[in-house]
């Protein structure tokens, strides 16, 4: 019996936390080791970047230096090359006299400057190089083409991942999008000495972007996409996560928590920590279905600032169109059945979905010949159910 909750959320996950990623874990790892090229694309909730840690943390043990950066966490292309010239300069530099003189030769085009802090001895770099806007994709190329000479010249085992990939793209619109996409593609194709794994949850963008022999990134490298866990597995996993604490679950409790949850994996874990918290602080040893769905209530009653917000936001279409999304549950939103329901004719209906999609409210979720469009959060739908589609 256990005191702490079992049931992790909202940060990134180790190897040995995560539920039934085996082949993700391994398909990463060899990406690395063996320099190759390698696109993950998964919704966010499902776990991606904490598959990229484990990875990462699993390709250090075996020797590969692994720089992961999150696109999304630099304001600017700018700062996100000065800090993997950085990381270079800490990781691959050698002896610390010569770290000048490594830069100077690899990253000469940057100009970098560079300073060390001598309490750590962490290196900051700042470029005297820049490119114009519309060249700023140069930063970037002219970077990864100087770490690829000096992991040649170290002859280490280097790795790039760069998680929410599309940012960079998506920031330089459709036209400028495709040229950054050539322009990468130029210099990741002639690298040999650099494994790139590039990841991101646009799953409609970056499948596209993969996917069609027009652009730059077909066939640049093998795909996988991170899909939901299996249930039995993660039934499976909650159950021993309740027994751990000396609780009791139903099947139909745990059928429930992913029900509701989706299989998203995020929100599955957030519902279960919430549904042992109950039990706990209740005092109660067994959990039911009635609980699960009371439990929910709370979080979504909780969250209803955030989801009020998100609601506001859309226009009175795209309220209509997501109500018929999760009263249809994302199929057959073209039917007349699902038209008559948001009183929208079929036009207005596929702008207003296009709009909850690039939003980032809605997403596409294609399976086995199928395409439903699904709530990037699924507790947005109890809300919905709760305050704006159910009794008040």
């Amino acid at each position: 019996m256990t005191s702490k909750n079992p049931f992790e959320f909202g940060r990134e996950l180790s190897g040995s936390e995560l539920v039934d990623r085996e082949e993700e874990l391994a398909a990463v790892v060899r990406t690395m080791q063996e320099r190759e090229r390698l696109f993950l694309i998964g919704p966010r909730r499902f776990g991606k970047t904490s598959i990229l840690r484990a990875a990462s943390e699993a390709a250090e043990k075996k020797g590969v230096i692994v720089f992961r950066h999150d696109a999304e966490a630099y304001p600017s292309l700018l700062q996100l090359v000065e800090a993997t010239v950085a990381e270079a300069a800490s990781r691959l530099q050698g002896p610390i006299a010569r770290t000048g003189e490594k830069l100077r030769a690899f990253f000469g085009a940057l100009r970098p400057q560079i300073s060390l802090n001598p309490l750590d001895n962490t290196f900051s770099v700042s470029l005297a190089t820049q490119f114009g806007a519309d060249s700023e994709t140069k930063l970037l190329t002219t970077a990864l083409d100087g770490l690829d000479e000096l992991a040649k010249d170290t002859r280490k085992r280097v790795a790039v991942v760069i998680d929410e990939f599309q940012h960079i793209v998506e920031q330089r619109g459709s036209s400028g999008g495709v040229a950054v996409e050539r322009q990468l593609r130029a210099a990741v194709q002639r690298h040999e000495h650099v494994a790139y794994v590039f990841a991101g949850s646009k799953t409609g963008f970056l499948s596209e972007m993969t996917n069609d022999p027009s652009r730059p990134f077909y066939r640049l490298g093998s795909r996988l996409f991170v899909g939901p866990i299996p249930r039995a597995d993660f039934a499976r996993f909650i159950k021993v996560g309740f027994k751990k604490g000396g609780f009791q679950v139903d099947e139909e409790a745990v059928a429930e928590i992913l029900e509701l949850a989706e299989d998203v994996p995020y929100n599955v874990q957030r519902l279960a920590h919430a549904c042992w918290n109950h039990l706990r602080d209740a005092g109660e040893k067994q959990l039911d279905r009635s609980q699960v769905r009371s439990t929910l209530e709370r979080l979504v009653r909780r969250d209803d600032p955030f989801y009020t917000q998100i609601w506001n936001r859309m226009t009175t279409t795209q309220q209509k169109a997501a109500l018929a999304l999760v009263q249809h549950r994302g199929e057959g939103l073209y039917s007349k059945g699902a038209l008559g329901t948001a009183d929208l004719a079929q036009s207005t209906m596929a702008t207003a979905l296009e709009a909850l999609v690039k939003t980032g409210i809605a997403r596409q979720e294609e399976s086995l010949g199928s395409v439903r469009l699904r709530l990037e959060d699924p507790f947005l739908a109890a809300w919905m159910k709760l305050f704006v589609a159910g009794p008040k």
